[in-house]
Protein backbone atom coordinates (compact mmCIF):
# COMPACT_ATOMS: atom_id res chain seq x y z
CA UNK A 1 0.00 0.00 0.00
CA UNK A 2 1.40 3.24 -1.06
CA UNK A 3 2.13 5.62 2.31
CA UNK A 4 0.17 8.85 1.96
CA UNK A 5 2.39 12.10 1.95
CA UNK A 6 1.91 15.20 4.19
CA UNK A 7 0.98 16.78 1.98
CA UNK A 8 -1.93 14.70 0.23
CA UNK A 9 -3.44 14.49 4.48
CA UNK A 10 -3.17 18.65 4.51
CA UNK A 11 -5.05 18.72 1.08
CA UNK A 12 -7.91 15.70 2.23
CA UNK A 13 -8.17 17.37 5.82
CA UNK A 14 -8.85 21.12 3.94
CA UNK A 15 -11.28 19.71 1.11
CA UNK A 16 -13.15 17.72 4.15
CA UNK A 17 -13.39 21.03 5.94
CA UNK A 18 -14.62 23.37 3.42
CA UNK A 19 -16.97 20.06 2.46
CA UNK A 20 -18.11 20.62 5.93
CA UNK A 21 -18.42 24.36 5.71
CA UNK A 22 -20.69 24.25 2.62
CA UNK A 23 -22.89 21.55 4.15
CA UNK A 24 -23.53 23.84 7.64
CA UNK A 25 -23.76 26.51 5.59
CA UNK A 26 -26.64 24.85 3.50
CA UNK A 27 -28.51 23.68 6.66
CA UNK A 28 -27.89 27.35 8.42
CA UNK A 29 -29.80 28.61 5.43
CA UNK A 30 -32.29 25.51 5.31
CA UNK A 31 -33.29 26.36 8.93
CA UNK A 32 -33.34 30.14 8.13
CA UNK A 33 -35.57 29.63 5.30
CA UNK A 34 -37.93 27.30 7.75
CA UNK A 35 -38.21 29.88 10.42
CA UNK A 36 -38.89 32.65 8.47
CA UNK A 37 -41.48 30.41 6.41
CA UNK A 38 -43.26 29.80 9.97
CA UNK A 39 -42.47 33.65 10.80
CA UNK A 40 -44.60 34.84 8.19
CA UNK A 41 -47.47 32.31 8.00
CA UNK A 42 -47.70 33.63 12.13
CA UNK A 43 -47.39 37.10 10.98
CA UNK A 44 -50.06 36.42 8.17
CA UNK A 45 -52.37 34.74 11.16
CA UNK A 46 -52.71 38.18 13.32
CA UNK A 47 -53.18 40.33 10.41
CA UNK A 48 -55.82 38.03 9.26
CA UNK A 49 -57.22 37.91 12.86
CA UNK A 50 -57.30 42.03 13.65
CA UNK A 51 -58.86 42.35 9.73
CA UNK A 52 -61.64 39.69 10.82
CA UNK A 53 -62.65 41.67 14.32
CA UNK A 54 -62.11 45.06 12.64
CA UNK A 55 -64.24 43.82 9.58
CA UNK A 56 -67.18 42.28 11.76
CA UNK A 57 -67.27 45.50 14.22
CA UNK A 58 -66.00 43.80 17.26
CA UNK A 59 -63.32 45.88 17.85
CA UNK A 60 -62.38 49.32 16.69
CA UNK A 61 -59.11 50.23 15.01
CA UNK A 62 -57.75 52.61 12.62
CA UNK A 63 -54.43 52.49 10.43
CA UNK A 64 -51.22 54.74 11.41
CA UNK A 65 -48.42 54.77 8.39
CA UNK A 66 -49.57 52.16 6.86
CA UNK A 67 -49.54 49.03 8.76
CA UNK A 68 -49.42 50.73 12.53
CA UNK A 69 -52.43 50.77 14.15
CA UNK A 70 -54.39 52.46 16.47
CA UNK A 71 -57.35 50.67 18.86
CA UNK A 72 -60.38 51.84 20.42
CA UNK A 73 -61.32 50.71 23.56
CA UNK A 74 -65.11 50.00 24.14
CA UNK A 75 -67.10 52.48 26.32
CA UNK A 76 -67.22 49.58 28.86
CA UNK A 77 -64.88 46.96 29.76
CA UNK A 78 -65.86 43.55 32.52
CA UNK A 79 -65.08 40.17 32.63
CA UNK A 80 -68.74 38.90 33.08
CA UNK A 81 -71.69 40.92 31.23
CA UNK A 82 -68.78 42.40 28.75
CA UNK A 83 -66.44 39.51 28.11
CA UNK A 84 -66.53 39.08 24.63
CA UNK A 85 -65.61 42.65 23.73
CA UNK A 86 -63.47 43.43 26.97
CA UNK A 87 -61.13 39.82 25.69
CA UNK A 88 -61.15 40.21 21.96
CA UNK A 89 -59.34 44.25 23.01
CA UNK A 90 -56.73 42.30 25.11
CA UNK A 91 -56.00 39.96 22.63
CA UNK A 92 -56.04 42.46 19.95
CA UNK A 93 -53.14 44.21 22.19
CA UNK A 94 -51.34 41.00 22.95
CA UNK A 95 -51.28 39.94 19.82
CA UNK A 96 -49.70 43.67 18.32
CA UNK A 97 -47.38 43.39 21.22
CA UNK A 98 -45.78 39.80 20.82
CA UNK A 99 -44.70 39.11 17.41
CA UNK A 100 -41.48 39.62 15.85
CA UNK A 101 -39.64 43.40 15.35
CA UNK A 102 -37.82 42.72 12.46
CA UNK A 103 -41.15 41.27 10.13
CA UNK A 104 -41.91 44.05 8.13
CA UNK A 105 -45.69 42.20 6.97
CA UNK A 106 -46.88 41.84 10.37
CA UNK A 107 -49.20 44.76 11.92
CA UNK A 108 -47.85 46.72 14.59
CA UNK A 109 -49.46 48.49 17.64
CA UNK A 110 -49.13 51.90 17.45
CA UNK A 111 -51.09 53.37 20.60
CA UNK A 112 -54.06 52.37 22.54
CA UNK A 113 -57.15 55.00 22.44
CA UNK A 114 -59.03 55.53 25.68
CA UNK A 115 -61.41 58.13 24.81
CA UNK A 116 -64.56 56.04 24.69
CA UNK A 117 -63.72 54.54 27.97
CA UNK A 118 -65.85 55.27 30.37
CA UNK A 119 -66.16 52.75 32.79
CA UNK A 120 -64.38 49.22 33.52
CA UNK A 121 -63.72 46.49 36.06
CA UNK A 122 -61.24 46.31 38.83
CA UNK A 123 -59.94 43.36 37.18
CA UNK A 124 -60.39 44.43 33.26
CA UNK A 125 -58.54 47.64 34.71
CA UNK A 126 -55.91 45.11 35.57
CA UNK A 127 -54.93 43.11 32.96
CA UNK A 128 -55.43 45.95 30.51
CA UNK A 129 -52.25 47.57 32.88
CA UNK A 130 -50.71 44.36 32.62
CA UNK A 131 -50.71 44.27 29.15
CA UNK A 132 -49.72 47.86 28.36
CA UNK A 133 -46.77 47.44 30.97
CA UNK A 134 -45.59 44.14 28.62
CA UNK A 135 -45.83 46.16 25.89
CA UNK A 136 -43.51 49.32 27.67
CA UNK A 137 -40.98 46.84 28.66
CA UNK A 138 -40.33 45.49 25.21
CA UNK A 139 -40.63 48.92 23.65
CA UNK A 140 -37.63 50.52 26.42
CA UNK A 141 -40.58 52.35 28.27
CA UNK A 142 -41.23 54.96 25.80
CA UNK A 143 -44.47 55.15 25.78
CA UNK A 144 -46.50 58.34 26.81
CA UNK A 145 -50.28 58.54 27.57
CA UNK A 146 -52.23 61.52 26.53
CA UNK A 147 -55.23 62.11 28.86
CA UNK A 148 -56.45 65.42 27.27
CA UNK A 149 -60.05 63.51 26.10
CA UNK A 150 -60.18 61.11 29.26
CA UNK A 151 -63.86 60.27 30.95
CA UNK A 152 -62.56 62.36 34.39
CA UNK A 153 -64.08 59.22 36.17
CA UNK A 154 -61.61 56.61 34.28
CA UNK A 155 -58.16 58.98 34.90
CA UNK A 156 -59.01 58.76 38.64
CA UNK A 157 -60.24 55.17 38.59
CA UNK A 158 -56.96 54.39 36.90
CA UNK A 159 -54.52 56.97 38.69
CA UNK A 160 -55.35 55.40 42.25
CA UNK A 161 -54.75 52.31 40.24
CA UNK A 162 -51.17 52.83 39.98
CA UNK A 163 -51.50 52.85 35.84
CA UNK A 164 -49.64 55.94 35.10
CA UNK A 165 -46.48 55.25 37.42
CA UNK A 166 -45.95 52.91 34.76
CA UNK A 167 -44.61 55.42 32.12
CA UNK A 168 -41.70 57.27 32.62
CA UNK A 169 -43.14 59.97 30.60
CA UNK A 170 -46.47 60.55 32.99
CA UNK A 171 -48.98 63.75 32.09
CA UNK A 172 -48.90 66.97 33.71
CA UNK A 173 -52.74 66.09 35.25
CA UNK A 174 -52.89 65.46 38.98
CA UNK A 175 -55.69 63.15 40.46
CA UNK A 176 -56.57 66.63 42.93
CA UNK A 177 -57.57 68.32 39.67
CA UNK A 178 -59.87 65.77 38.35
CA UNK A 179 -63.56 66.92 39.83
CA UNK A 180 -64.44 62.97 39.50
CA UNK A 181 -68.35 61.49 40.54
CA UNK A 182 -67.82 60.55 44.03
CA UNK A 183 -67.29 56.74 44.24
CA UNK A 184 -67.54 54.28 47.13
CA UNK A 185 -65.09 52.02 45.33
CA UNK A 186 -61.60 52.84 46.80
CA UNK A 187 -58.32 51.20 44.54
CA UNK A 188 -55.14 49.72 46.12
CA UNK A 189 -52.48 50.18 44.08
CA UNK A 190 -51.45 47.49 41.98
CA UNK A 191 -47.98 45.78 42.67
CA UNK A 192 -45.97 44.66 40.35
CA UNK A 193 -44.02 41.43 41.41
CA UNK A 194 -41.46 39.39 39.36
CA UNK A 195 -41.80 35.52 39.90
CA UNK A 196 -40.34 34.19 43.80
CA UNK A 197 -41.53 37.64 45.37
CA UNK A 198 -43.91 36.10 47.50
CA UNK A 199 -43.14 38.63 50.42
CA UNK A 200 -44.58 41.60 48.24
CA UNK A 201 -48.45 40.41 49.55
CA UNK A 202 -47.50 42.46 52.55
CA UNK A 203 -47.45 45.52 50.71
CA UNK A 204 -51.32 44.61 49.35
CA UNK A 205 -52.61 44.14 53.41
CA UNK A 206 -50.68 47.21 54.20
CA UNK A 207 -53.00 48.90 51.74
CA UNK A 208 -56.12 47.30 52.51
CA UNK A 209 -55.82 48.11 55.58
CA UNK A 210 -55.41 51.45 54.93
CA UNK A 211 -59.19 51.87 52.59
CA UNK A 212 -60.79 49.78 55.15
CA UNK A 213 -59.56 51.29 57.78
CA UNK A 214 -59.38 48.33 59.73
CA UNK A 215 -57.78 44.52 60.59
CA UNK A 216 -58.83 42.19 57.98
CA UNK A 217 -60.34 39.40 59.91
CA UNK A 218 -58.60 35.86 59.11
CA UNK A 219 -56.15 37.31 56.36
CA UNK A 220 -54.14 34.40 57.00
CA UNK A 221 -56.49 32.57 54.58
CA UNK A 222 -56.09 35.27 52.01
CA UNK A 223 -52.37 35.46 52.22
CA UNK A 224 -51.68 31.80 52.08
CA UNK A 225 -54.05 31.73 48.98
CA UNK A 226 -51.93 34.63 46.99
CA UNK A 227 -48.70 33.41 48.06
CA UNK A 228 -49.55 30.15 46.43
CA UNK A 229 -50.76 31.52 43.56
CA UNK A 230 -47.66 33.54 43.31
CA UNK A 231 -45.40 30.55 43.48
CA UNK A 232 -47.32 28.56 41.05
CA UNK A 233 -46.77 31.29 38.48
CA UNK A 234 -42.82 31.19 39.62
CA UNK A 235 -42.99 27.11 38.48
CA UNK A 236 -45.06 26.57 35.93
CA UNK A 237 -46.11 29.58 34.08
CA UNK A 238 -43.56 30.48 32.40
CA UNK A 239 -41.54 27.87 30.93
CA UNK A 240 -38.35 28.31 29.23
CA UNK A 241 -39.74 25.75 26.10
CA UNK A 242 -42.37 28.17 25.39
CA UNK A 243 -39.25 31.60 25.00
CA UNK A 244 -39.77 33.34 28.08
CA UNK A 245 -36.98 34.73 29.27
CA UNK A 246 -36.70 36.48 32.43
CA UNK A 247 -37.86 39.60 31.95
CA UNK A 248 -41.29 38.33 30.64
CA UNK A 249 -41.64 36.80 34.38
CA UNK A 250 -43.97 38.87 35.74
CA UNK A 251 -47.82 38.65 37.98
CA UNK A 252 -49.80 41.49 39.12
CA UNK A 253 -51.92 42.04 42.08
CA UNK A 254 -54.51 44.33 42.99
CA UNK A 255 -57.41 45.09 45.42
CA UNK A 256 -60.41 47.16 46.15
CA UNK A 257 -62.88 47.86 48.82
CA UNK A 258 -66.61 48.81 48.10
CA UNK A 259 -67.32 50.83 51.76
CA UNK A 260 -71.60 50.81 50.51
CA UNK A 261 -71.56 47.35 49.66
CA UNK A 262 -68.74 45.62 52.23
CA UNK A 263 -67.25 43.92 49.25
CA UNK A 264 -63.49 43.21 49.41
CA UNK A 265 -61.90 42.60 45.58
CA UNK A 266 -58.63 40.79 45.19
CA UNK A 267 -57.25 40.39 41.90
CA UNK A 268 -54.05 38.60 40.46
CA UNK A 269 -52.89 37.89 36.88
CA UNK A 270 -50.16 36.46 35.01
CA UNK A 271 -48.90 36.35 31.20
CA UNK A 272 -48.09 32.96 31.59
CA UNK A 273 -49.13 29.78 29.12
CA UNK A 274 -52.14 29.21 31.35
CA UNK A 275 -52.63 26.25 34.13
CA UNK A 276 -54.38 24.14 31.11
CA UNK A 277 -51.31 24.02 29.39
CA UNK A 278 -49.34 23.84 32.44
CA UNK A 279 -50.93 20.44 34.00
CA UNK A 280 -49.57 18.32 31.48
CA UNK A 281 -46.01 18.88 33.10
CA UNK A 282 -47.53 18.46 37.01
CA UNK A 283 -47.39 15.53 38.68
CA UNK A 284 -51.23 16.51 39.37
CA UNK A 285 -51.71 15.88 35.92
CA UNK A 286 -52.27 12.34 36.85
CA UNK A 287 -55.17 13.05 39.12
CA UNK A 288 -56.81 15.48 36.68
CA UNK A 289 -56.44 13.12 33.91
CA UNK A 290 -58.11 10.23 35.92
CA UNK A 291 -60.76 12.68 37.13
CA UNK A 292 -61.75 13.47 33.55
CA UNK A 293 -61.42 9.71 32.26
CA UNK A 294 -65.31 9.29 31.51
CA UNK A 295 -65.37 11.98 28.90
CA UNK A 296 -64.70 11.99 25.42
CA UNK A 297 -61.06 12.94 24.16
CA UNK A 298 -62.95 16.40 22.88
CA UNK A 299 -64.47 16.88 25.94
CA UNK A 300 -60.77 16.72 27.82
CA UNK A 301 -59.18 18.78 25.78
CA UNK A 302 -61.54 21.54 26.57
CA UNK A 303 -59.98 24.22 28.98
CA UNK A 304 -63.03 24.80 31.44
CA UNK A 305 -63.07 20.94 31.82
CA UNK A 306 -59.07 21.13 32.78
CA UNK A 307 -59.59 23.76 35.06
CA UNK A 308 -62.67 22.84 37.06
CA UNK A 309 -60.51 19.26 37.86
CA UNK A 310 -57.35 21.32 38.43
CA UNK A 311 -59.24 23.36 41.16
CA UNK A 312 -61.24 20.40 42.37
CA UNK A 313 -58.67 17.81 42.82
CA UNK A 314 -56.96 20.48 45.14
CA UNK A 315 -53.94 19.29 46.23
CA UNK A 316 -50.13 20.75 45.24
CA UNK A 317 -48.57 19.29 42.04
CA UNK A 318 -45.12 19.51 44.21
CA UNK A 319 -46.31 17.15 46.59
CA UNK A 320 -44.89 19.12 49.65
CA UNK A 321 -47.39 18.95 53.26
CA UNK A 322 -47.41 22.91 53.49
CA UNK A 323 -48.61 23.32 50.02
CA UNK A 324 -51.71 22.49 47.91
CA UNK A 325 -53.96 24.88 50.36
CA UNK A 326 -53.91 28.16 49.21
CA UNK A 327 -57.06 27.63 46.90
CA UNK A 328 -59.03 25.69 49.40
CA UNK A 329 -57.55 28.56 52.02
CA UNK A 330 -59.39 31.19 49.68
CA UNK A 331 -63.04 29.13 49.55
CA UNK A 332 -62.94 28.70 53.04
CA UNK A 333 -62.63 32.32 53.92
CA UNK A 334 -65.99 32.81 51.55
CA UNK A 335 -67.93 29.61 53.47
CA UNK A 336 -67.05 31.60 56.62
CA UNK A 337 -68.44 34.67 55.40
CA UNK A 338 -70.61 32.89 53.82
CA UNK A 339 -71.29 36.07 50.74
CA UNK A 340 -69.13 35.91 48.07
CA UNK A 341 -66.98 34.37 45.23
CA UNK A 342 -63.83 32.93 43.38
CA UNK A 343 -63.17 33.16 39.57
CA UNK A 344 -60.48 31.81 38.20
CA UNK A 345 -59.92 33.10 34.18
CA UNK A 346 -57.54 30.87 32.14
CA UNK A 347 -57.11 30.19 28.64
CA UNK A 348 -60.82 29.64 27.20
CA UNK A 349 -61.77 28.31 30.38
CA UNK A 350 -63.73 29.67 33.13
CA UNK A 351 -64.17 28.14 36.81
CA UNK A 352 -66.05 30.35 39.63
CA UNK A 353 -67.00 28.95 42.78
CA UNK A 354 -69.79 31.50 44.52
CA UNK A 355 -72.15 31.42 47.89
CA UNK A 356 -75.12 33.62 48.83
CA UNK A 357 -77.73 32.75 51.03
CA UNK A 358 -75.75 29.61 52.88
CA UNK A 359 -76.38 28.16 49.31
CA UNK A 360 -72.93 26.86 47.65
CA UNK A 361 -72.61 27.22 43.72
CA UNK A 362 -70.15 26.16 40.66
CA UNK A 363 -69.98 27.19 37.41
CA UNK A 364 -67.52 26.09 34.75
CA UNK A 365 -67.64 27.74 31.22
CA UNK A 366 -65.81 27.80 27.87
CA UNK A 367 -65.17 30.43 25.90
CA UNK A 368 -64.35 30.86 22.12
CA UNK A 369 -61.71 33.44 22.67
CA UNK A 370 -59.30 33.28 25.68
CA UNK A 371 -57.59 35.40 28.30
CA UNK A 372 -53.70 35.05 27.40
CA UNK A 373 -52.93 34.24 30.89
CA UNK A 374 -54.74 33.23 34.52
CA UNK A 375 -56.67 35.47 36.00
CA UNK A 376 -57.92 35.24 39.81
CA UNK A 377 -60.48 37.26 41.21
CA UNK A 378 -61.29 36.77 44.63
CA UNK A 379 -64.62 38.98 46.63
CA UNK A 380 -66.11 38.56 49.77
CA UNK A 381 -68.62 40.45 51.64
CA UNK A 382 -66.71 42.28 54.95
Amino acid sequence: MKKISKKQITRDIRRNLAHRRVKNKKKRKYKKQIRKIKEDYHCKNINKWIEKQDKSGNISIAFENHRKIIIYLPEEMNFSDKYDSTILHIVAIRKLVVQNKKNHKVYKLASVNFDSLKKISTSAALVLTAELSKWDDRIKHRLHPVVDKWDKNIFAQLFDLGYFDLFTKKPNLHRDTINSDSSSLKLVKYIKGKCGDVKETRKLRERIQIIIGNEVQKWTFLRSGLDEAITNVSHHAYPSSYGFSGKDKYWYLTGSYDELKKELKIVFYDQGIGIPKALPTSTIWEKVYYKLSFLSIVEQKKDKQLLKAAVEVGRTSTNETDRGKGLQDLLEFIRQRRQGYLSILSLKGLFKFSMGEKRENIKSKGFKEGIPGTLIIWNVKL
